[in-house]
């Protein structure tokens, strides 16, 4: 190891040796320790950030030395929030949250920064029940110590810190980096640029000394080692607290002579030490003055992570090593306490997993609380979470009496939970696992079975041949979900009515729960809705769709009509998923700027949605480019209004709306804003826009005016886009036979004498000659199965059309638009199929094989069953077998996979090559025309 450290890892697990072989610096820092105790009433609690054993230690040491002040590691602005802390209604796991950009006040002593310097982003302090950091405060309260926060404050960060909070993997300690959201167990999981801890433990995880130590002792990673070291310690070893600090401060201080002082001065470390030297210093410095005065006050207890436990040791000491530190204090001092923004959320075990992504996370929180009030009760003491019962966890309240006890309680719930979701372990495998525990404890010199030891017990004993665990890129499985549901938990913590949180959040909060949605905790939940039927259905929508609308991940629609969309409006029930979790709450606080409540967020919203589409306001520079105002587009925000509730917020967005009906050349968009404006008068009782009825009509009507217009456009229409022009034609033709049917319905009509025109200047383009082939090709199959072309007419337009001397490139778009628009066609009238088969009979092989391709893709429209009948139509008339026509090709679902992900592949490198309207563009629905 590092300096020739041994660590001697016996019964107890004491690393007795260290001191004796350390290096010099280490045991100039011991003695450092004794003599800032003595001298001026300092006491180190270096910890792990949540590890049980550490929490029990901080409370046993509070509880002796009962502190004058206990001082913590976190941002000092969080000082103000340590009420709501303390509240008898907060429960565990909570967090704050801190917003960069709102960070610290004048007068701090931080040094005036460049405008690239300035403060970004969040992140999170996360406090479990069994976090030291919890511990502090709820113990330090109990016996009267003055309580605070003493860190550097969130918002100075510098630019370097953020850019090292920018990477994926976990970063320095206090980086404020983790990906929090999915996490590392993925693999290949993002992390949240909003959410990041303040935690982060990277130079313990990644510290060569630790990593020799694992090597030595035979533990796979620096968790394993601090289980070893730490956490197999029992109950009545952690109240040794004293022991405990000076055996934590070796561990780290071992890391910590790993790295460089540029490196830590990089990423912000020695910034953070400067700032809590000069607190801690303050408080004693106080503190030794009210001494003085009446005699009274005790010890200071400082609780950090132990990675910064040597540095404050020598700045305060005045150690030669300690002038980075040092240097980096003002010569006035930092201030007063910086007042930043920074709100007290719900947090969840899930963002807390270690093996799951987060930064400083031990890993399973859910195994550690239960270890933590096991411990408890085996000491007879009672948890910290707060005096009021109900508030408690119920691993705190009841359980088995010490950590030996809690390994077969584990067991055995792992077992239950992999029996309810279909994965059967017997009574004897939980015996054996039981027994394996034990000795793979004794065996690796632990006093109980630890969280590896229970782990690598399951596996030996509850996996059968079906597997039942899952892994990377397989799906869950029972025994995998049932390890994840009780080594990494499922608590959601609450924060007490009227904490420091902003109104926005509690809105919300108030609103979710009126309708009666869970927010209990993180767990994922499916509502199926009807919400044409059912009135509190309908709330229950309003509400998940607003927090959809305005951006807080708390639901997303799955399945059912998606009016904004315009997708599946024939469907009654909708399924929502939803979920609760610290993020909903980070996002929402985020929003706060735009409104103290969920309405005034959306009408925000909405403003600057209105502002894109306008091409003014706030939100003009972010909808600047091809199509921002388009009567699609708006006609999507209209839905989007009604969805959310906010019908009153309409007029603007509907005369805006009127002015591009007017202004818009593309009738593709006026075609899809129509029918969705319809959708949503079909929809008008279950969406709450009865009262708008008449208007949308009245927009439908004017936008089939707009629409009679801009059909000639259509004749002249690329051959690259005729089949989006056709896509067009389809729904137009819709849109018509929906529009009247609305009309027959509705006193006033949807304007038959508009729809009227629309169909004669589709009529005038099908009789012009110089329309575009397959857009010809369409309209006459159109107007023949609306009953608008006679049967001779269709025949004579299709065999000249066909006829030998015309082009057969030209002749086949044409044959591609009748058969995209009415593809049975060719089944149903007899004269049509000799028509095509004279024509296709006197092409010449050349000409044939150039137009193969199209023609092939021109019968593509037809259902299977149809190219069936085809078949058996074309054998007859060429004396050929049915089975030598119609040709099946068998395809696998890895040759689906393979080809679809050729054909994205082929996707990405013709948008590349700014060619992406030849795979079409989207107004090229599949939609086929009706028969």
């Amino acid at each position: 190891m590092s300096g020739g450290v041994a660590v001697s890892v016996g019964t107890g697990r004491r690393t007795d040796a260290v001191w004796e072989l350390a290096p010099e610096r280490l045991r100039a820092a011991a003695d450092a320790v004794g003599r800032l105790r003595d001298e001026r009433g300092i006491h180190f609690a270096p910890v792990r950030h949540h590890s049980p054993a550490c929490a029990v230690a901080v409370r046993a040491a509070i509880e002796e030395l009962r502190p004058a002040a206990v001082l913590i590691e976190g941002p000092e602005e969080f000082s103000r929030l340590i009420p709501d802390l303390l509240h008898e209604e907060t429960r565990p796991p909570i967090a704050v949250l801190s917003l960069g950009g709102s960070g610290s006040s004048a007068g701090s002593g931080a040094k005036a920064r460049d405008a690239e310097d300035e403060p970004e982003g969040a992140g999170f302090y996360p406090l479990a029940s069994f976090s030291p950091e919890w511990v502090a405060l709820r113990a330090g309260h109990a016996v009267g110590a003055e309580l605070a926060f003493v860190d550097r404050p969130f918002g100075e960060r510098s630019a370097a810190e953020r850019a090292l909070s920018g990477s994926a993997a976990p970063g320095p300690e206090g980086s404020g980096e983790s990906g929090i959201e999915n996490g590392a167990a993925s693999g290949t999981a993002r992390p949240d640029p909003f959410a990041r801890t303040l935690m982060s433990e990277r130079y313990l995880a990644h510290s060569e000394a630790i990593a020799a130590l694992a090597r030595r002792i035979g533990c796979r990673d620096h968790d394993e080692v601090w289980d070893q070291l730490f956490e197999a310690r029992a109950s009545a070893e952690l109240a040794d607290w004293r022991t405990v600090f000076d055996d934590v401060f070796a561990w780290s201080a071992l890391a910590r002579l790993d790295y460089e002082e540029g490196v830590l001065a990089g990423e912000g470390s020695l910034d953070r030490e400067a700032r809590m030297a000069a607190r801690i210093a303050e408080t004693v410095d106080r503190l030794s003055a009210d001494r003085l005065t009446d005699g009274g006050a005790g010890p200071v207890l400082v609780v950090t992570g132990a990675f910064h436990t040597l540095a404050l040791v020598e700045a305060l000491s005045g150690a030669p090593e300690g002038a980075p530190v040092r240097d980096r204090q003002p010569e006035g001092g930092f201030g007063p306490t910086a007042q930043g923004e920074a709100w007290l959320v719900r947090y969840d075990h899930e963002r807390l997993d270690g093996l799951r992504g987060y930064g400083a996370g031990m890993p399973s929180p859910g195994y550690c609380e239960r270890l933590h009030a096991a411990h408890l009760r085996e000491l007879r003491l009672a948890p910290e979470s707060v005096s009021h019962p109900a508030s408690q966890s119920a691993s705190a309240q009841a359980g088995p009496i010490g950590a030996r006890a809690l390994a077969t309680e584990i067991l055995v719930d792992v077992a239950r939970g992999a029996a309810g979701r279909g994965h059967g372990v017997s009574l004897p495998q939980v015996s054996a696992a039981a027994e394996s525990a034990v000795r793979l404890a004794e065996l690796r010199e632990r006093s109980f079975p630890c969280r590896t030891d229970l782990l690598d017990a399951v596996r030996s004993c509850y996996v059968q041949d079906d597997g039942g665990v899952g892994g990377p890129g397989e799906p869950e499985r029972p025994l995998g979900l049932a390890i994840a549901e009780v080594f990494g938990g499922r608590s959601l913590g609450d924060v007490p009515p009227g904490s420091a949180s902003p109104p926005l959040v509690r809105d919300v909060r108030d609103r979710v729960r009126a309708v009666r949605l869970v927010i209990d905790d993180s767990v994922p939940r499916t509502t199926r809705l009807d919400a044409r039927r059912t009135a509190s259905h309908r709330a229950k929508r309003q509400v998940l769709a607003l927090l959809d609308f305005v951006g807080a991940g708390f639901g997303q629609l799955v399945s059912g009509p998606d009016h904004v969309a315009g997708r599946g409006l024939g469907l009654i029930t909708e399924e929502w998923q939803y979920c609760w979790t610290p993020l909903v709450e980070a996002r929402l606080v985020e929003l706060v700027h735009l409104g103290a409540t969920l309405e005034a967020v959306a009408v925000a919203r909405l403003y600057e949605a209105e502002g894109r589409l306008a091409g003014t306001g706030a939100g003009a520079a972010a909808g600047a480019g091809a199509g921002a105002s388009s009567v699609d587009a708006l006609a999507r925000l209209v839905a989007q209004t009604l969805v959310i509730g906010m019908g009153w917020h309409l007029p603007r967005i509907v005369s805006l709306l009127r002015t591009t009906l007017d202004t818009d050349r593309d009738l593709s968009s006026v075609v899809s804003g129509a029918r969705r404006l319809l959708g949503l008068w079909h929809a008008r009782v279950e969406l709450g826009a009865e009262e708008h009825a008449r208007e949308l009509l009245d927009l439908v009507s004017q936008a089939l005016a707009t629409a009679a217009y801009l059909v000639s456009d259509l004749g002249r229409t690329r051959a690259e886009d005729e089949d989006a022009a056709i896509g067009t034609l389809i729904d137009l033709r819709s849109l018509l036979r929906d529009a009247a049917a609305a009309g027959d319905g509705d006193q006033g009509g949807t304007g038959g004498e508009i729809r009227t025109a629309v169909v004669r200047e589709l009529a005038r383009l099908r009789d012009d000659g110089d329309t575009a082939p397959a857009v010809a090709g369409a309209l006459l199959a159109l107007g023949f199965t609306d009953g608008e072309v006679p049967d001779d007419v269709l025949v004579t337009r299709v065999r000249g059309a066909l006829t030998a001397g015309a082009d057969p490139g030209t002749a086949v778009r044409f044959l591609g638009g009748v058969m995209r628009a009415a593809p049975d066609l060719i089944l149903h009238t007899p004269e049509m199929f000799d028509a095509v088969d004279d024509a296709l009979r006197a092409l010449q092989g050349d000409a044939f094989l150039a137009v193969l391709p199209d023609l092939r893709r021109a019968f593509t429209w037809l259902r299977p069953t149809e190219t069936h009948r085809l078949a058996k139509r074309v054998a007859e008339r060429t004396g050929a077998r049915v089975d030598q026509v119609d040709v099946r090709v068998a395809l696998s679902e890895e040759d689906l996979a393979a080809g679809l992900a050729l054909d994205h592949e082929l996707a990405a490198v013709l948008e590349r090559d700014g060619l992406a309207h030849w795979v079409g563009s989207p107004g090229a629905d599949t939609t086929r025309g009706e028969a």
